[in-house]
């Protein structure tokens, strides 16, 4: 209960190259034009493997390099142009409930509560229902111990003192202490999981979207009759 900070998980190695990757872009995104060479030195990458990545970004179309210099692509500036109606992040969660067969949900941690940014559900990948407001129910959603995972200590408490551990189900977790110890076991970019904590009728499991300084997951359901397929859709 004592610690202050949490402690980074050992990711895999298709995460850490996803995490160079949003670490290039970023780069790339808050210069006018970036050389290779600037690129590796700044993400601490070697040269061959920057030159490799770069060459996926191109060719999916978030870089463009004119000159040698690198800079936004088209598929960059859509994802980062003012979109209120969340147009593309809209369609990249219906694709990705598609392709799971699974509700999904982007989550974020901002002004001190936890906020359901955007969802995509259909009739054959239904939505949880809401038992209880997300907001009021970090201790016990998937996507609410993933963001309260991120939070520093004093963030954390604070946010469990204004929205206390209740009974949801025989499931849910209550104890502080016990709460604690399961969001810094596997470390704040691990998965965490709602074992029918939060509804006794869906399963969900959520992972840190690893943004610089905002806590965010994204998160998927599924019925709890469809169990054996948490872990593989995970």
């Amino acid at each position: 209960m004592a610690r202050h900070s949490t402690t980074p998980a050992v990711v895999s190695a298709r995460w850490q190259t996803n995490q160079r990757a949003r670490d290039m872009l970023l780069l790339i995104h808050g210069s006018d034009g970036i050389d290779t060479r600037t690129l590796a030195r700044r993400t601490r990458m070697p040269l061959n493997f920057a030159v490799r990545l770069l060459d996926w970004l191109r060719d999916e179309r978030f870089v463009d390099t004119i000159a040698g210099a690198h800079i936004p692509g088209p598929l960059m500036a859509l994802a980062t142009r003012s979109d209120p109606d969340h147009s593309l992040l809209k369609e990249t969660l219906a694709a990705l409930r598609d392709e799971l067969g699974a509700a999904v949900y982007l989550s974020t941690y901002t002004d001190g509560e936890i906020t359901v940014q955007e969802s995509a559900s259909s009739t054959t990948a239904p939505p949880v229902e809401e038992m209880a407001p997300f907001s009021d129910a970090g201790h016990a959603s998937a996507n609410g111990k993933s963001l309260l995972a991120q939070l520093d200590f004093a963030s954390r408490m604070d946010h469990l003192t204004r929205y206390p551990s209740v009974q949801l189900t025989g499931r849910t977790i209550t104890s502080p202490r016990a709460l604690i110890e399961e969001l810094d076991g596997p470390g704040p970019h691990s998965a965490q999981f709602d074992l029918l904590e939060y509804s006794d009728t869906v399963l969900c499991v959520a992972f840190s979207l690893g943004l610089p300084g905002r806590a965010s997951s994204v998160a998927l359901s599924l019925p709890a009759h469809q169990r054996l397929r948490l872990i593989d859709t995970a």
